[in-house]
């Protein structure tokens, strides 16, 4: 027998609100910060010979602090609090409430800790790596980071993580002489910072005396260029003159291939994007680690703007060569193969160069084949093939900007703006470079009628727009023009698409009169 009694009513009300106020209130009220499981204290001039006397007790590496060319005691300190960065070139600190309790000691404590050296005093360059260790149980050998992909080398970003025991945390992994790993590979990133200029010019240099001297010879050459830069990236050279010898004898082979045919020159061409696929896919440090590699002071990983840049002449090279051989399938081939490269997750990880490889691509195919129903139904297969290759292979610079859905792709394009403005106009060398070298590119799309080459300028223009690095797009773009352009045969002036011819009607046949 229900109880209706106005006595009862008020007991139903209070349980009413309490259930209403239990489920308003957990949503409405901000969620505290997570506690903080280990210390992290900074220790004032440790040096990386210090972590000797710690490999008993846990796992170390070498820390970057900052992100960009420049960083100071209070940026790092920011950086560290913060668990996040902001590149240099914006200036300004990193955005955001302090998430971590950050000590300062004069000697190593006992773990468990995370113990590490910082930047002191005011601007300097962003090129050296400070010790770093986790002491306590669980970590031991050499530090490992999502963020970086590169043993032993860890980014100011991984601390708070670890120190608040959230996703991304650093983990570890056996070494049976860490000190000499963390030797080796600081010797390594230094050499690679001092030997990318060398490189690059001379590299630079040797493609245009064989644009100029052997056009026959220049696909091969420019191939060689990048073999060379990926075989001193997995042998893991230190010395210039290393560096030099490989690169010279690698185009000197190349171009044995010279006058092959243009098959030969087209699975050349497909070739080099395998070998950075797979180069990425069995040891990322090959990439992150050559010449022509990602700088280790914000990007660890994955292939650099001026490496994507390059890769457009195998890319839109490969592709038309094949396809006048093979046909279209051969053409949608070279062309998801190259999208995997530069924008897979586990590949390349770069999503603004799988962007500007689309561009090329569907200008390539407008202008070849026209707008009908095979570049709708190319243009769709090869959308397909860069969401899959974006969404594949687990967390990266791509997918880290995805997460944030529309508003945080707008925000990430800013910010890249941003950075290619900054870098433009960071001094007038820089700024002649930039600004000269888009003059000669406008000037040279308003004469330009070839479809391949329209397809590289649309490209390079789009670079300028979703990239960061305005002098190596337009350094490295002017060079895959001069290589496009040079080729015997390839760059080819648009065909005249033959109109069907009108249908005869059939002659009517006379009919017999009736008598």
């Amino acid at each position: 027998m229900r109880n209706d009694s106005p006595a009862s009513l008020p007991y139903v009300r209070c349980i009413a609100w309490i259930v209403v106020l239990g489920l308003i209130v957990p949503a409405t009220v901000p969620a505290t910060a997570s506690a903080q499981e280990r210390r992290v204290v900074v220790v004032p001039g440790l040096e990386p010979g210090d972590l000797a006397a710690l490999t008993d007790q846990g796992a170390v590496g070498l820390l970057v602090p900052d992100a960009g060319p420049k960083t100071s005691g209070a940026r790092a300190r920011a950086a560290l609090e913060r668990g996040a960065v902001r590149n240099s070139v914006l200036g300004g600190l990193p955005e955001g409430e302090a998430r971590l309790d950050v000590e300062t000691a004069g000697a190593v404590p006992p773990g468990p800790a995370i113990v590490l050296g910082l930047p002191t005093g005011g601007e300097q360059p962003n090129h050296r790596r400070y010790p770093i260790a986790i002491l306590g149980e669980g970590y031991g050998g050499v530090l490992t980071s999502e963020s970086t992909r590169i043993p032993g080398l860890v980014s100011i970003v991984d601390v708070a993580p670890t120190a608040l025991g959230e996703e991304g945390a650093l983990g570890s992994t056996a070494d049976d002489d860490p000190l000499g790993t963390l030797r080796d590979l600081d010797e390594r990133i230094e050499a690679n910072r001092d030997a990318k200029a060398i490189v690059l010019l001379l590299s630079l240099a040797l493609i245009v005396a064989v644009a100029t001297f052997f056009p026959a010879g220049v696909l091969p050459a420019f191939a060689g260029v990048l073999l060379a830069n990926l075989a001193l990236g997995a042998i893991g050279s230190t010395e210039a003159w290393i560096d030099a010898l490989v690169l010279v004898g690698t185009v000197a082979a190349s171009l044995l291939l010279a006058r092959a045919g243009p098959v030969v020159d087209g699975l050349l061409m497909a070739g080099v994007l395998a070998a950075y696929l797979v180069a990425m896919a069995v040891d990322e440090r090959w990439v992150a680690l050559s010449p022509l590699g990602p700088t280790q002071n914000s990007r660890f990983y994955g292939l650099t703007n001026l490496l994507a840049t390059l890769l457009l002449v195998p890319a839109l090279a490969g592709a038309v060569l094949l396809w006048r051989r093979f046909g279209i399938w051969a053409f949608a081939g070279v062309a998801a193969l190259s999208l995997v490269t530069v924008g897979g997750s586990s590949f390349g990880a770069d999503g603004g160069g799988a962007i500007v490889l689309l561009v090329a691509f569907l200008v390539l195919a407008a202008c070849e084949l026209g707008f009908d129903r095979r570049l709708a139904i190319g243009g769709a297969a090869i959308a397909v093939v860069l969401a899959v290759a974006l969404a594949v292979g687990g967390s990266s610079h791509v997918t880290d900007a995805l997460e944030d859905g529309p508003v945080g792709l707008a925000e990430d394009l800013g910010r890249r703006v941003q950075l290619s403005v900054g870098r433009a106009i960071a001094g007038w060398i820089v700024a002649l470079q930039v600004f000269g070298g888009v003059a000669a590119l406008i000037a040279l799309a308003l004469r330009e009628r070839r479809p391949l080459l329209l397809s590289l300028l649309a490209a390079l223009a789009v670079s300028l727009i979703v990239n960061d690095s305005p002098n190596d797009v337009v350094i490295a773009g002017l060079v895959c023009y001069v290589v496009l352009s040079s080729a015997p045969g390839l760059a080819r002036p648009a065909r005249e698409r033959e109109q069907p011819a009108p249908r005869a009607r059939p002659a009517r046949t006379p009919q017999a009169s009736s008598p």
